[in-house]
């Protein structure tokens, strides 16, 4: 159909190439932020980037994996979600309505779609052409230094039973609005006077504030937390402002655990999964010894990243965050990688049934090394 995640697709293909769109049917369940656009994002959007939000969402959809988007059969409007970096062949579909109350029917599972943030915007051209919309929708994500999150959809308003899939498609691509999660994190850890003046000028942000004004915040926003909290408070706070990782993909590497009793087994596992996608395998491999965990992140742009000459060129090739890898200069302290640390937190925890109360980062493109990579302290008495 000309347009979606790659073959074998996950969150590293899925951002790098910034494929895909999102979007929902109930006009009543996107709210708009409320908040100005400086003039300077306004231009840039083209006044046709909006920012919503869907509050926790009643939703009944059936859901399984598809390769082309002719398999979807609906009857009259519909809402259809991408979900990525889940075990599945061919790309993980759902279409289905929001409703009001549950939905019973053959493969109809109701459930509840979690609070997210989107920019948006009307496609009404050829379906081949969606890709276009999506990406520049992700185009202008990069220029705010917000982060894709992993769950994309499209609505066909207009469609009508017996028709086939077509019409005007709202397009919205969802973001984690981290900053918020940030704020709420810090009051939950340090209290309610503390986390207002670590996040003081937090209120001036939007999500049209672009990249580097966004970036001076962060760094002086990070700044004044690592002057009020210990390194495990810091480990605490910024590893629950993450990307939300699908519980699907944890659940596969915990069978490889749970089958093998082995950490090695899944870092392998992990190792060769990645190394079928364009970011390659780790650079910097993971490993399990010694009351430690180490772990790491692959680059964002394989093939940019071995040729990259310089530190600058190596972190815009390296970094997924958004702001990191936007930003003209990012001058922000390293602790700031504990969000990479928290993605991997996901993973690790549940699989082998600890909590992480310490993590060091070990290297970071923030200080000028090749790699982000840090070390989990296990519990005592844990064998890997």
């Amino acid at each position: 159909m000309g347009w979606g995640p790659c073959a074998g697709c996950d969150r590293r293909c899925f951002i790098r190439n910034g494929l895909g769109a999102a979007a929902w049917a109930a006009a009543p369940a996107l709210l708009p932020l409320g908040l100005a656009r400086p003039a300077s994002a306004e231009a840039a959007a083209g006044a046709e980037v909006r920012a919503l939000v869907r509050p926790p969402s009643l939703f009944a959809g059936i859901r399984r994996p598809i390769t082309d988007r002719a398999e979807l059969t609906p009857d009259g409007p519909l809402t259809h979600i991408f979900r990525f970096d889940t075990p599945v062949e061919g790309y993980d579909s759902e279409i289905g309505f929001p409703v009001s109350a549950p939905v019973e029917g053959e493969g109809i599972v109701t459930h509840t779609l979690r609070e997210m943030h989107f920019y948006g915007r009307r496609h009404e051209g050829p379906l081949e052409e969606l890709r276009t919309t999506a990406r520049s929708l992700y185009a202008y994500m990069n220029t705010t230094g917000l982060s894709p999150e992993l769950e994309l959809a499209e609505v066909y308003g207009e469609h009508r039973a017996g028709q086939p899939v077509g019409g005007a498609v709202e397009v919205m691509a969802s973001f984690l609005a981290w900053p918020e999660v940030f704020r709420a994190q810090l009051g939950r850890v340090l209290g309610p006077e503390a986390a207002a003046a670590i996040w003081a000028g937090g209120e001036t942000l939007t999500p049209h504030t672009a990249v580097d004004p966004r970036c001076v915040w962060v760094a002086a926003a990070i700044a004044r937390l690592k002057a009020r909290s210990t390194a495990d408070q810091q480990f605490d706070i910024l590893s629950r402002v993450a990307l939300v990782r699908p519980p699907e993909n944890v659940a596969e590497a915990k069978a490889v655990y749970d089958a093998s009793g082995s950490v090695e087994a899944v870092i392998r596992a992990q190792h060769e999964k990645l190394a079928k996608t364009r970011t390659g395998g780790f650079v910097d491999p993971p490993r399990c010894g010694d009351g430690v965990l180490h772990d790491s992140k692959v680059p964002y742009n394989r093939e940019g990243y071995d040729a990259a000459a310089t530190p600058r060129e190596k972190r815009k090739a390296y970094c997924f965050c958004n702001l990191i890898r936007e930003a003209e200069d990012p001058q922000v302290d390293s602790i700031f990688c504990y969000r990479a640390a928290g993605w991997a937190r996901q993973l690790w925890e549940p699989v082998l049934g600890v909590e992480f109360t310490t993590c060091t980062i070990t290297h970071s493109v923030l200080k000028g090394d090749a790699f982000c990579a840090w070390d989990y302290r296990l519990p005592e008495g844990f064998a890997c």
